[in-house]
């Protein structure tokens, strides 16, 4: 069917009103266009902090990566097409199936994601940009060198052979001495730093960026599953975080936390990892499933069935993706009592997948499918999804579970979820939002093509694997014995996986096609139902002229005539600005100043990959130089320029007397702190569960209990310095100034007495780090709770500068506050610290 053809029927059906894509006031336009636009030289395409050129970017680095991976997993199945191959050695398959699953997982599923909803959330919300724009920035670079810094592995000739994920005893220094895993999970570590920051930034997006009348209620599905994962993101990222660097001070300066020689228990890093690892799954099948839900609605021209139930699920999901950690352990000696738990958690999973599966199935059979391609990649995803859900069931039933485990059986229902349940929506997702994109429409012939080899490629790569590994083939494996069964399937799956390649080429000729001369696509060619399409194709750099005011789940169907809010002409064309809204019922509550382009975001991740780059090379030097110029990074990110910087006032001309609420950086910083509590978390976590592991008493007879004195003093201090800053924030909003320094100065000398105290009590001690188990852990536990004074220390010093420059007043000292919030969370922090590592240690001895 022609694009002509499609839109009639979808007005035939639903006769839209749509908000005038290109009918601003020139005026109003030209002055939007002069205070958003970027720089065209080199340095504005470094300095951007347009969601939409950033989304881009993740979407285009992130298929990059898709690329290498999918040729890794070709030189492995090309080794696997027949017995005894030596295509390549043993080590280079290990390398390169390590680096397959980190690169599909971690470079290309979850980046990729967040490219889409980068791109779009702001979009289908009605706000000219996200949140923290500057943040959005800063994310896309660190990604991009995170993902050097694994690939540098390859140069180095020192491949990470431990698997996607790296399993002590195995990947720790006595196994594995070589920096392969070095790379490794330094470059997890790194990443982790862009994805939590992302997370944090599409919340406080979704919660304060909403159109007026966006009410939680109101907002498109693939939004809500945005903002489940993100919230899945910033507290399962801390737990990886923990694990790759316990492992990596393990391997680094000897301490024992994965070394049962010391004290320490290989399966700690199993509960770290998975704690973050089953719930990633579900961070990438979210919004995939989003897309999905975005899809389908169109293409069978009727609302979604089901939205209740889909926003139900969606949260149930991620919820319950939390206490399924051990799904993934039932093999490694578990007690009954847990292994039962976990069973049934695994199998309970499937009820919201359930629920989603029955509100798309009935969405589509109450429609009438138009079927374009991206209709096509919805439908075989419900079919492959629905088979990866089966299998997932069954490994959820403990006898099958340890028939299987480890098997080909569990790449099979790996991928099924997986590939099926995230590139199937991606690729629908690109045929439909690629006009919205780029202008031009991507060719539905070759679209079908794509399709097709595809979903054929796909079941014929991964299907035959379900029954090698019934028939008992291991994963992991370089080759394999002839002369049986095994023979067949690998050479069907090998053919498989190179016909999904050709696919892929075919996409990719496709866009190459569509980009040179592709039918233009004009604002809506779907005659679809969200805001994204209520504005130019691709859009202006300020999205909307006007931000819309929403009123249904389907604003563009709503044949109410279209409103929009009202802003001052001249406050829109004199800075960067968008509504801020309140979290539920999406009330208007502000008008909020967004920062210009920078240079701080991409200099602040130049100079954590000198500090990772240091760690890697184990030069102490350049570490120092990369702390130094993160700190400098910091400082300039933070410094105001002429340009006022987050502004947070009160709306004049709003229908009714609104009190503002909490300002976005407030949020942001609460976020922070909330995915910095997950950390200490599992640290403490680790303290008990080795403490309790070793059946004896903790800290262990060889060391001394700890002494009070002084912890009580530095207790007393730390403690006692938030006195003098929340004395600060309150002079502040009285407006005195001096106060506000006092207070400042007073709280800073009270926290580097503490910092003080803290090394004398070092110099006491008489056991070390690399002692054993329990003095990795206090020391590691301390130490870091030190950084995050010094890091409070170092914002409370420029509060000071900028203080003494006059930069605060009555109206303008949010920094204030966002300080005070995470200095009184340090304070929180050593609480649990204090009584974990002191106090406990009185009763466990």
């Amino acid at each position: 069917m022609r694009v002509e053809d499609r839109r009639g029927a979808a007005d035939a059906c639903f006769p839209s009103v749509r908000l005038a894509a290109d009918a601003g006031v020139p005026s109003l336009v030209r002055g939007l266009e002069r205070v958003w636009e970027s720089a065209h030289d080199e340095a504005g395409w470094v300095t951007t902090t347009d969601h939409k050129k950033i989304g881009a970017r993740y979407i285009a680095t992130a298929f990059v990566f898709f690329i290498l991976g999918g040729i890794e997993a070709l030189v492995m199945r090309a080794q696997l097409a027949l017995p005894g191959q030596a295509l390549v050695d043993p080590a280079t398959y290990d390398g390169l199936f390590t680096m397959h699953g980190t690169t599909m997982i971690f470079l290309f599923a979850t980046p990729m994601l967040s490219g889409f909803g980068n791109y779009l959330v702001p979009l289908m919300i009605g706000a000219r940009d996200m949140a923290f724009p500057r943040l959005n920035a800063f994310g896309y670079w660190v990604f991009v060198l995170a993902g050097l810094l694994m690939y540098l592995s390859f140069p180095a000739s020192s491949l990470p052979q431990n698997g996607w994920f790296a399993y002590t005893p195995l990947s720790g220094p006595a196994y594995s001495p070589e920096s392969g895993i070095d790379f490794w999970s330094l470059g997890l570590i790194f990443l982790g730093i862009a994805t939590t920051v992302g997370g944090i930034n599409f919340i406080v997006t979704i919660a304060k960026l909403r159109a007026p009348g966006m009410s939680v209620d109101r907002m498109p599905l693939f939004v809500w599953n945005i903002l489940v994962t993100a919230i899945a993101m910033v507290f399962a990222i801390p737990s990886l975080t923990v694990a790759a660097a316990l492992l990596e001070l393990d391997r680094y300066i000897g301490t024992h936390f994965y070394d049962p020689a010391g004290g320490g228990n290989p399966l700690l890093w199993q509960h770290l990892f998975w704690i973050f690892g089953h719930p990633d799954v579900y961070i990438i099948f979210m919004p995939a499933a989003g897309m999905v839900s975005s899809i389908l609605p169109v293409f069978v021209r009727r609302p979604i069935v089901g939205y209740p139930a889909l926003v139900l699920a969606s949260v149930l999901t991620i919820a319950i993706g939390f206490g399924v950690w051990a799904h993934h352990m039932f093999a490694v000696g578990l007690p009954v009592q847990a292994l039962g738990f976990f069973s049934a958690a695994s199998m309970l999973i499937a009820i919201p997948a359930g629920l989603q599966m029955a509100a798309w199935i009935a969405t589509i059979w109450a429609g009438r499918a138009l079927w374009s391609t991206a209709f096509l990649f919805a439908v075989g995803f419900i079919v492959l999804f629905l088979l990866g859900g089966l299998t997932g069931v069954m490994l959820g039933a403990l006898p099958f579970d340890w028939q299987v485990t480890d098997s080909y059986f569990v790449v099979a229902h790996f991928h099924y979820v997986l590939f099926g349940g995230m590139v199937f929506p991606l690729f629908g997702a690109f045929y439909y939002w690629f006009p919205k994109m780029s202008g031009q429409l991507l060719d539905e012939r070759l679209g079908v093509a794509n399709f097709v080899t595809m979903f054929v490629g796909f079941n014929l790569a991964f299907f035959p694997m379900h029954i090698a590994g019934m028939l008992g083939m291991p994963r992991r494996v370089y080759t394999y014995p002839g002369g049986s069964a095994l023979d067949a399937l690998n050479l069907l799956s090998t053919a498989g996986s190179f016909l999904i390649a050709v696919s892929v080429v075919i996409f990719i000729a496709n866009w190459a096609r569509a980009s040179r001369r592709g039918h233009v696509a004009g604002a809506d060619p779907w005659a679809s139902n969200t805001l994204e399409w209520a504005t130019a194709s691709p859009p202006p750099v300020y999205n909307f002229d006007r931000i819309p005011m929403v009123r249904s789940r389907d604003p563009l169907w709503d044949k109410r005539t279209p409103r929009t809010a009202s802003e001052p002409a001249d406050l829109a064309t004199s800075r960067r600005q968008t509504f801020g809204t309140s979290p539920i019922e999406a009330r208007a509550e502000t008008y909020l100043r967004m920062p210009m382009d920078s240079l701080a975001p991409a200099l602040a991740a130049a100079a954590l990959f000198v500090l990772f780059a240091g760690l890697l090379l184990k030069f102490l030097v350049v570490v120092a130089l990369g702390a130094v110029l993160v700190i400098a990074a910091v400082v300039l990110w933070l410094w105001p320029t002429r340009e006022v910087r987050g502004a947070h006032l009160p709306i004049d001309d709003a229908p009714r007397a609104i009190e503002p609420g909490r300002a976005p950086g407030w949020w942001g910083v609460a976020l922070l702190v909330g995915t910095d509590a997950t950390m200490f978390v599992a640290l403490l976590a680790s303290y008990f569960y080795l403490g309790f592991a070793a059946n004896a008493s903790w800290p262990p007879p060889e060391i001394e209990r700890p002494r009070l004195l002084m912890p009580l003093i530095g207790s007393a201090l730390l403690l006692g310095s938030s006195a003098p800053i929340a004395w600060a924030e309150r002079a502040i909003a009285r407006g005195d100034r001096t106060r506000l320094l006092i207070g400042l100065v007073v709280g800073w000398l009270m926290s580097a007495a503490f910092l003080t105290v803290q090394g004398f009590e070092y110099l006491q001690k008489t056991f070390a780090p690399q002692t054993n188990a329990y003095g990795s852990l206090f020391f590691t536990i301390t130490s870091f709770h030190g950084l995050h004074v010094v890091s409070a220390l170092v914002l409370v010093a420029v509060l000071v500068a900028r203080g003494l420059r006059g930069q605060f007043s009555r109206d303008r000292h949010l920094a204030v506050q966002n300080v005070a919030l995470w200095w009184h969370f340090v304070g929180g922090a050593w609480v649990a610290i204090f009584a974990a590592l002191y106090l406990s240690a009185q009763v466990l001895r």
